[in-house]
């Protein structure tokens, strides 16, 4: 192993360790807050998984200006020009604003129909309408901090999220142990002592209130770190609203593809939620309990997703193209071997990943043959995610767009709809649809990312 080649390394490492660390941790408290809905029953489990795609779907706003505004700031530090970076983190936050707070209108006014429309029966209605309307009150801080978050980590700053994270995630699981339960006696292990603990026993709406209270507040200080002077870019909130029309131009022309490609994928995944809750309630639990199992295989990816992002943007900021490139080759064979982990852990282990959340054999079983199809593709799919990262850090944003909508327009929908309704074979066949998707995504992936085009994406940092 060459110098250079150490060094890549030890750069990815740093700007990747805190953002896998930080992905972690949202894993893991993604798991006890399913375990926790799930000690429930099925239907409360249905209840929640149902809005999945619909709170993903919101998430993917988020990208717009999570990613557009990211690379301008990354490739703004990579040039010494911190006036701009500035200029830039501003300008994203400012039009993040507008665009989430007429999304936090139209999701509230439409809260009450949106569940019934992705497939909900009468036996997880109400619960669904009433999570997916208290979760609607933390957007606007909610997306604002992932804006937040993301500027954070384009300034190499990927510590401060990964801690935010922990506290959010930590003020999740209370919430949830107060909330979601009824008033009961817990016996402290290896004693016969037992303490009277007060819960609320809200269920579901409970569950609902501490994660939109704990990510508001997680949204609220991130962006509270960005304007209280302690980053290297120090922003003002005199300045909110003071738009520039070339960065606006900079942040959408980039940031437009990522957020089409994550709206693109989340419009399918309504239609593909409303095969899977065709196949009756205990495939809705078992299709969320298993995606939530899935997303422990690309915690390392998402971190070496990131760092490609950053260090691509900053090294072309500064004209390596070079390190660019090394860096995001790094990258990428970091995340194969990273997959390919992930994937024998999903193929050999999923009964057990499955029995963390349920008790329920038949919701076991059909999760099971879920992530054992998963399981094979993991490699590649956790090498899309990482060269879609090096791709957005070049600002060559539309090909993973392209890429989505192929994959999922023209191959899981149309798959996974033969594989249930003329193949008959459940969930199972709505997962084979996914395999397929996240296959040829990487192939599209792939081909642009070797052609190095991305190389010679125009660059502007200083305007």
């Amino acid at each position: 192993m060459n110098i250079k080649t150490k060094k890549y390394l030890i750069d990815t490492f740093k700007v990747a360790i805190p953002s896998i660390i930080e992905h972690v941790a949202n894993v893991i408290v993604g798991f006890a807050d399913t375990i926790m809905v799930a000690t429930l029953g099925t239907v409360a489990t249905a209840a929640v998984g149902i809005n999945s795609t619909i709170t993903w779907l919101v998430m993917a706003f988020s990208t717009l200006f999570a990613v557009g505004t990211t690379v301008q700031v990354a490739q703004s530090i990579g040039a010494n020009n911190y006036k701009r970076a500035e200029r830039a983190a501003i300008n994203g936050l400012s039009s993040g604003l507008i665009l989430f707070s007429s999304l936090f209108i139209l999701l509230f006014t439409l809260s009450g129909y949106i569940p019934k429309f992705l497939g909900a029966d009468v036996e997880i209605l109400q619960g669904a309408v009433t999570y997916l309307r208290i979760w609607t009150l933390a957007i606007i801080p909610m997306l604002l901090g992932r804006v937040a978050s993301s500027i954070l980590r384009g300034i190499g700053n990927t510590k401060i999220p990964m801690v935010v994270a922990f506290f959010v995630n930590i003020l999740n699981i209370i919430g949830n142990f107060f909330l979601i339960y009824k008033t009961r006696l817990i016996n402290i292990p290896l004693t016969n002592i037992n303490i009277k603990i007060w819960g609320a026993g809200l269920g579901v709406t409970g569950a609902a209130i501490s994660t939109s209270l704990s990510n508001a507040l997680g949204g609220f200080i991130m962006i509270y770190l960005l304007f209280n002077g302690s980053q290297v870019i120090k922003l003002e909130l005199k300045d909110l609203f003071k738009f520039e029309k070339v960065l606006q131009k900079h942040i959408f022309k980039t940031g437009a593809p990522a957020t089409g490609q994550d709206l693109v994928t989340n419009f399918g995944q309504v239609l593909y939620q409303k095969m899977v809750a065709s196949l009756g309630t205990i495939q809705i639990a078992a299709h969320h309990l298993a995606t939530t199992a899935e997303s422990i295989s690309y915690m390392p990816a998402s971190g070496f997703s990131v760092a490609a992002t950053t260090l691509v943007a900053q090294s072309l900021g500064a004209g390596k193209k070079e390190d660019a490139e090394g860096l995001g080759r790094v990258c990428f064979l970091l995340s194969l071997l990273a997959g390919t982990f992930s994937g024998i852990m999903l193929y050999v282990f999923p009964r057990q990943l499955m029995s963390l959340f349920s008790g329920d054999l038949a919701v076991i079983e059909e999760g099971i043959g879920a992530l054992r199809i998963i399981a094979f593709i993991q490699p590649v799919f956790s090498a899309t995610i990482v060269l879609t990262g090096v791709l957005r850090g070049a600002g060559d944003t539309k090909i993973p767009l392209y890429a989505a909508i192929g994959g999922m327009w023209f191959v899981r929908l149309i798959s996974a709809y033969i594989f249930i309704n003329i193949f008959h074979l459940g969930l199972k066949g709505a997962w084979l649809g996914m395999l397929m998707d996240l296959g040829s995504r990487f192939l599209i992936v792939f081909y642009r990312y070797n052609k190095k085009d991305w190389l010679n994406a125009e660059v502007v940092v200083d305007d």
